[in-house]
């Protein structure tokens, strides 16, 4: 009797585990391709900032006008991120002031994401979102720009703009003169992998792949995303 106790405990707890790690993996990647684009990095050529929209009715397609946009003041392009610019400006050690472009990736109001790994390979590697990814799934604080100009000369503050970019998901984090890359290590290795969640419910895999591009494209950045599922 003890014997088919025990072996109806050990088949249920064998159940048990089965039910739970269906129930942890709940979506695999379907068949999309890997996009990448060279978006602009001047402030003067991405003035109001290059939309990107991750799901939309062409989404598997391998390229196609409706996964960026660069936007204007009066833009209604739907957008998952934003890689957005503005010169920041700072005084230097002999007190002249200086300005440098401060690039940065914003999520849209309905966008959540998390930093899952770095690197392609990981990016590669990323088939499956589980409920405990879901869970680490964060919006943005709202970024008002305009709080972080100064009121006397009309231009922003790097100092107080670095510290919100900062408490962003993605924020600034890539920028080659934050970001970390270790002796014998590239960029493409290191650059962070996020899972997100767009404005429709759906996710999919972004990431920075190069900040900074050699020529001709040095002007540029390289970002890289694929949808995992709509």
């Amino acid at each position: 009797m003890k014997k088919i106790i025990l072996c109806i405990a050990v088949f249920a707890s064998i159940l048990v585990a089965c039910e739970d790690e269906e129930t942890a993996t709940i979506i695999s990647q379907g068949d999309y391709p890997v996009k990448e684009y060279y978006l602009e990095r001047d402030p003067k050529v991405n003035v109001w900032g290059a939309g990107m929209d991750f799901i939309h009715s062409e989404c598997s397609l391998s390229k196609t006008d409706l996964d960026y946009e660069y936007m204007t003041d009066s833009s209604d392009f739907s957008y998952d991120i934003k890689f957005y610019i503005v010169k920041a400006y700072y005084y230097d050690d002999n007190g002249d002031l200086q300005n440098e472009g401060c690039p940065a990736m914003l999520l849209s109001e309905e966008t959540k994401a998390c930093k899952m790994g770095e690197g392609v390979s990981y990016f590669d590697s990323l088939t499956l979102v589980t409920e405990d990814m879901i869970s680490l799934l964060e919006n943005d604080p709202a970024i008002d720009y305009s709080l972080y100009k100064d009121e006397t000369t009309g231009f922003y503050d790097q100092e107080s703009l670095y510290t919100a970019l900062d408490s962003c998901i993605i924020g600034q984090s890539f920028r080659s003169d934050i970001l970390v890359v270790p002796d014998g290590m590239t960029e493409e290795e290191v650059q962070a992998v996020y899972l997100v969640k767009t404005k429709e419910g759906g996710y999919a895999k972004f990431m920075m792949k190069e900040y900074k591009p050699d020529a001709p494209n040095q002007k540029q950045s390289l970002v890289r995303w694929q949808v995992i599922s709509e």
